[in-house]
């Protein structure tokens, strides 16, 4: 299953945030263990350098930053996804980049903490709560 993670999954495990870490921790233990292809736009990398060099310090940021390289698959950016993004009516930009990136490469499903970002999405999108049932009953 090759999933694109959202960037605010990333954020509740690199920034601890309350009620949200412990979710998302066990969402990107499948990707850090291959369970499910995991998979960032290249806006993600971006975005999560920024906020976690904001909230906590450069140094922190640029480990956070390298695992990500370690772990997921990043999906190109380029002018087929930002010019898709602008025709598919997301509200939110930064979300239409999140689902062309998703749809330009290919990928199954997004998984994302703001479900409802993604009203207009053809894709499968997932809480991280919903990816953790769907993965435990597969066994």
């Amino acid at each position: 299953m090759k999933i694109l993670f959202d960037t605010n999954i990333l954020l509740d495990v690199f920034l601890k945030r309350n009620g949200l870490y412990k979710e998302s921790v066990v969402a990107l233990d499948y990707a850090v263990k291959g369970t499910v292809e995991g998979w960032i736009s290249g806006a993600t990398v971006t975005t999560t350098y920024y906020l976690v060099n904001k909230s906590l310090d450069r140094k922190e940021a640029e480990r956070h930053i390298r695992s990500l390289f370690e772990i997921f698959h990043i999906c190109n950016l380029n002018r087929v996804v930002l010019e898709e993004a602008l025709k598919d009516g997301f509200r939110d930009y930064e979300d239409g980049v999140q689902y062309q990136s998703a749809i330009q490469s290919g990928l199954h499903s997004i998984l994302t903490r703001n479900k409802r970002d993604f009203k207009k999405s053809n894709l499968p999108i997932y809480s991280p709560g919903e990816l953790i049932n769907i993965l435990s009953t597969l066994g």
